[in-house]
């Protein structure tokens, strides 16, 4: 009977070593896919986050009175047609304090993967002056409810300097002043006999038949209307309005 169990005892004892590994693979696995898991459980779990930040010039003079609006997105997917649409929300927005400063909390939405923040609002962003700021994704930081730090700092349009000498030379109280201000440098600049001459802005679908500060016509181009406003519009949508699957 030892003889005969011997020989088992060789094989079972061979595969001893080759058992005890694939128990520790199991083991380190179910550690590795329970550690993942409590990551993105506590990724999912309702957490407030704290964003500070200030918008300067290039000069670094505060710019005061910006909007500062927070976004988040995520991609939808319509079950009738299998196609996916990307859904872009403004959480909450701000402005900028006489000093430049802006500060908020808020309460991170766990159905959107993805947050930025946006410098300006296509209404009342002064695109005449400044370049239109890129977005600044914090989606990283959100996911790890690290608080967000953010200094930006407004680009001067290449045209500005032409704008300003324009205003000075018409007053910036005179309609001539008043349109290059609103919609920056013509352009198109047509004589129109002595003293006249015809600015076309074409962004903004009009054209002025001025006479020094004065305007003397307006003319409409034909063509499409414009949006009505130089940054653009942007497709975003109010938070109460989003749509929740």
């Amino acid at each position: 009977m030892t003889r005969r169990f011997r020989g088992a005892g060789v094989v079972i004892a061979a595969l001893r070593p080759a058992a005890a590994v694939v128990v520790k693979v199991a083991v380190a696995v179910t550690l590795a896919l329970g550690m993942a898991g409590a990551d993105r459980a506590a990724a999912a779990e309702p957490h407030a986050v704290a964003v500070r930040g200030s918008v300067s010039d290039v000069s670094g003079a505060p710019v005061v009175g910006q909007a500062v609006r927070l976004l988040k997105s995520r991609s939808l997917i319509e079950l009738h047609g299998l196609k996916s649409r990307d859904q872009h929300v403004e959480e909450l927005r701000v402005t900028t304090d006489e000093h430049g400063f802006f500060e908020f909390d808020f309460q991170v939405d766990a159905a959107f993967p993805y947050y930025y923040l946006r410098f300006y609002d296509p209404k009342t962003f002064d695109a005449v002056k400044y370049l239109l700021p890129e977005d600044q994704d914090i989606s990283r930081q959100v996911k790890k409810g690290r608080r967000i730090q953010s200094t930006v700092a407004l680009k001067t349009h290449p045209d500005w300097p032409q704008v300003q000498e324009l205003v000075d030379r018409y007053g910036p109280g005179s309609h001539t002043g008043q349109i290059v201000r609103s919609l920056g440098l013509p352009s198109k600049r047509t004589p129109q006999g002595p003293g006249r001459e015809l600015w076309t802005f074409e962004k903004a679908g009009v054209a002025y038949l001025v006479e020094g500060a004065k305007v003397l016509e307006t003319h409409r181009l034909p063509g499409p209307t414009p949006a009505g406003d130089s940054a653009g519009a942007d497709p975003v949508i109010p938070a109460a309005q989003e749509d929740r699957p």
